[in-house]
Order: structure tokens, then sequence, then C-alpha cells
């Protein structure tokens, strides 16, 4: 093979790499992604929450045993295929409403796969590509692909601040329980406290940058300059000043379809009730862990376990981990920990070393049933998308 064949098929390899989003640098990236948090999670479990198994497993057995145990771990174990079709139906409504027909196999394969990718990379960096390239593999084009994304991002956004901020003014009433004299640790009480203003904080720019791109063409081609000279630094293909005015502000495909999309009223409600639930439900199950392991000798308050769980998610909204692993624990058990933790013990059964138990194992339960055994049941649907992928290129490039 003469070296000009070898550059052209190097050259169709990287654009058809570009355009793919299971390349080899995107699989590499997402496997290295996996293989961190797997050691995150070591971490939390040997260091933050000090799991031991054998008491885990007992305390596990015993919760059967209590009031309603079987209730409340059905409850918790159902998390999983709500979260799936949560992630499905906020993406493939207005897509439907549009005519395009989506298969249940590929709504089941993109859920799974998404919460997979949420589970093991920060934010939605990795999973909001992963839609705009799964839409346009469904004949969607790419300004509206990015539209729908950005739209469905934006509702998501709206609905999480909506349930956070009763919440968080909640906690803000009761910071002298947080870092006060009496607080059980005051130091980290005020760390916490800290990361929970910077989390609310990243929440409100993001929605405000979800806003500019929508509905500001000049303000979305300042930030797509700014996020082109970043990929002209790192040595990657970008847009020039000329081509990144032309798309943003004299085409403005992007903000034309956003809304669009998102003046389908019926569809965008229906998407802001499906996710106000999932989010609900993703903090009322910190709550069914707890009940379900906590036997009678235990009080426990609903409304405080919700805020904490609430509060503890918006407070990792900055942290760049991979499913903000390890962050989340360790924030969540030192909110559990103070008096507005939602746990209360009876004196003459239990000591502190009690509550603290129940707090670590019932955070290591949550975790399992709303993060972990999605993830690996989404593993399987990653992994099955991108041997499809590389056979499929195989295929396409066979001489």
């Amino acid at each position: 093979m003469s070296n000009s064949s070898t550059i052209d098929n190097k050259t169709n390899l990287e654009q058809a790499t570009n355009n793919n989003f299971f390349s080899k640098r995107n699989v590499i990236i997402i496997v290295t992604a996996l293989l961190l948090s797997i050691a995150l999670i070591v971490i939390t479990i040997i260091f933050i929450l000090k799991i031991n198994w054998q008491t885990l497993f007992e305390q596990f057995g015993l919760g059967f045993q209590n009031s309603n145990g079987w209730l409340w771990f059905l409850l918790l174990l159902l998390f999983i295929p709500w979260s799936c079709f949560a992630r499905a139906f906020t993406i493939t409504v207005k897509l439907k409403k549009l005519g395009y027909k989506i298969k249940l196999w590929d709504q089941i394969m993109y859920a799974t796969t998404c919460v997979f990718l949420v589970a093991v990379t920060p934010a939605n960096f990795v999973s909001d590509p992963y839609t705009i390239y799964w839409v346009k593999s469904h004949g969607v084009s790419t300004s509206k692909a990015s539209a729908l994304t950005a739209c469905n991002a934006l509702l998501w956004e709206i609905a999480q601040l909506i349930i956070t901020m009763p919440s968080l003014i909640w906690m803000c009433v009761r910071w002298q329980d947080i870092f006060g004299n009496n607080a059980y640790d005051s130091a980290a009480g005020r760390l916490v406290f800290i990361f929970m203003f910077i989390g609310i904080t990243v929440d409100f720019v993001g929605l405000a940058v979800m806003l500019i791109v929508g509905f500001n063409r000049k303000l979305h081609y300042s930030l797509s300059r700014l996020f082109n000279r970043v990929k002209k630094f790192l040595h990657l293909s970008y847009h020039t000043k000329e081509q990144t005015y032309q798309t943003y502000v004299v085409e403005a495909k992007l903000q034309r379809e956003f809304i669009l999309l998102l003046k389908m009223w019926k569809s965008s409600i229906a998407i802001l009730i499906v996710v106000f639930f999932t989010e609900v439900y993703l903090y009322v199950a910190v709550f069914l862990s707890v009940r379900f392991i906590a036997n009678a000798t235990y009080t426990l308050s609903f409304w405080e376990i919700f805020n904490v769980a609430n509060v503890t998610t918006t407070a990792n909204r900055f942290v760049p981990l991979p499913g903000n692993e390890l962050s989340i624990e360790w924030i969540m058990k030192e909110f559990m920990y103070t008096k507005i933790g939602g746990i209360t013990a009876d004196p003459n059964v239990h000591n502190r070393a009690d509550i603290e138990k129940l707090v670590d194992h019932s955070i290591i339960i949550w975790r399992c049933w709303t993060s972990y055994f999605p993830a690996i049941i989404g593993v399987f649907g990653f992994g099955s998308l991108t041997a499809t992928q590389i056979k499929q290129y195989r295929l396409k490039h066979k001489k």
C-alpha cells in the first residue's frame, strides 16, 4: 500500500471517528472514567463510609423483618426501571410529536446507556453529546438534535431548581444546627454549607447558559467563540470566527428549533412532571433506605431526610468527579450526622456509633439502588452499542 493511500485511509478514519460517538477515543475516555469510578467507590466504601460488610448484610437481612420492610425495599427497587423510563420518555416524547418513530428496544438501549454515562462521568459532559448522537442516528438534523437536547436539559434544570429551593431555604433557617455550637462537627458543617451555596450557584449559571444558547444569538456566538478557542488551543478541530458567526448568528437554526420545541407546551409540561417525580423519587429513596434498615428504636423525620438528600445532591453539582462519587457520600454523611439529619435514636438502646452505622449503611444501600446497579445494567447497553458500531464500521470499510 502506498503512503498516499495510507494517509487517505487515516484521514477517512479520523473523519468517521469525529462523527461517531463510539469512536476509539471516546470509548477509551469512557472506560477510563468507569475505572476511575470503581476506584472512587472502593475508596468511599473503605475510607468514607467504612463499611463492615458482615454488619451491613446482617442489618440488610433484618430489614425484611421490620414493619413493611418488603414494601420499602420494593419501592427502592422500582427506582431502577423508573429512572430508565424517565430518561427515555423525556427525550422521545417530542421526537414522537414531530413524527419520528422510535422502537421500544432503541429507547431501552438509549436509557440504559444514558444512565450508565451519567453514573460514570461528571455532570452531563458525555451524556448530552451521546443524546445528540443518538437522536441524529434516527434521521434528525444536527441543529434539531442539538436543540432537542438543550431543551431537554433546560427542563431538567428548571424542575431541579423548583424542587431544591424549598429545601435550601429550610436548610438556611436551620443553619445553627449544622455548624453552631451544638453541632456534631461544626467545621465539616461549615464546609458542607459552602458547598451547598456553590452548588446552587452552579445550577443557576447552568440555567442561564441554557437560556442564552436557546434564545440569544449573539451571546451564543460569544460562548461558541470561547469554546472554539479552547478547542484550537488543545489542537482539536474547531470552527473559525466566520464559520461560527454564520452558524449561530446568520443561520441560527438551533435557536429557531429550540423555541419551537419549547413551545410544544403539552410535551414540555409532561417532561417537567416526569422529571419532577424522578428527582423527588431519588430523594425519597434516601428515606426508604433508612426506613428499610431502621427498627422501631429509631424515630425518623421524612421531611428532614428528604431535605438533606435534596441539598446534598445540589451541593455536588460543581464537583468534577464521575457520578459525584465520594463527594456525595461524604456530604450526605456529614449532614445526616447533625441534628437536622432526620434520625433520632432511643438513648437507652443506642449510642452515637449506632446512628453513624445506620447512616453509613443507608447511604451505601441508596447508592447501590440509584447509581451502582443501574450503571452495571447500563454497561451492557453501552457495550452492546459499542460492539455494534465497531461491527458496522468494519463491514463498511472492509475491502
